[in-house]
């Protein structure tokens, strides 16, 4: 699965997704008693709920300093990116969006709305590892502090996927088409969503990226990587860094 970082990581700023934590509720089980000609029954008191944990607010100081902790499959540690590299670069992920063309439309729009870097306020840090010598490259988002409309907004995620599963993306007159396969069992993390995102360039040539998203504790995994032996080492690196970030989250 040969690929360029620069074409990589362009086509996962505009088609990364978001996933939404999953909860349930379970309704308080309750009963009463009466007899006649007996005493009345005391009515037994529904039980009080149990308040939901208040996320913990990381820094992205926090953040960075587990983003220092993880190795690649290689045993190289990740390199962090400096916050001002990060804030750059968002910036940049921003202008790339707004200058492509992207059918269905309504895909170009959603990654402009739904996409982390686009979220003002929102706490990220970022490591990244590059192998040369192999090909590779392995990339994990940490990010905090998101909006509970944002979370909320998330829900459709698994259509979205199948909505923009076939696109074409024009950049700088350049049109190639897109093509999103989801992925399963990529790390433990419950609610993960994989995805394998192709690029067909007009020489020939074939793009691709697994990208994995998890939310834990209030906080929003992304694990990109690209390049390497094969798609299967791919995802195994993928689901083994998100796996990592949230051991050390617990």
């Amino acid at each position: 699965m040969k690929t360029s970082v620069l074409g990589t990581l362009a086509a996962t700023a505009l088609l990364a997704m978001t996933i939404t934590a999953c909860g349930g509720t379970s309704a308080p089980a309750t009963g009463s008693q009466a007899a006649t000609g007996a005493p009345a029954a005391t009515t037994a008191s529904a039980p009080t709920p149990t308040p939901t944990p208040t996320p913990k607010a990381y820094t992205a100081e926090e953040l960075s300093a587990v983003l220092a902790q993880l190795q690649d499959s290689s045993g190289r540690k990740l390199s962090v990116m400096a916050s001002s590299d990060l804030a750059g670069s968002i910036e940049q992920g921003k202008a790339l969006i707004a200058s492509m063309d992207v059918q269905p439309a309504e895909c170009k729009e959603m990654a402009a709305s739904t996409g982390v870097p686009a979220l003002d306020g929102v706490v990220m840090a970022a490591g990244q590892s590059l192998d040369a010598a192999a090909g590779s490259m392995t990339m994990l988002t940490l990010a905090t502090g998101l909006d509970e409309a944002f979370v909320a907004g998330t829900a459709a995620q698994e259509q979205q996927l199948a909505a923009c599963s076939a696109m074409t993306m024009t950049v700088s007159g350049v049109t190639a088409d897109v093509t999103l396969t989801p992925l399963d069992a990529v790390g433990t993390i419950p609610g993960t969503l994989a995805f394998r995102t192709d690029t067909f360039l007009p020489d020939g040539q074939v793009q691709s990226v697994i990208t994995a998203q998890a939310l834990q504790q209030g906080v929003l995994f992304t694990a990109v990587a690209a390049g390497g032996e094969s798609e299967a080492e791919a995802v195994a690196r993928t689901g083994a860094l998100l796996d990592s970030a949230a051991a050390l989250l617990k």
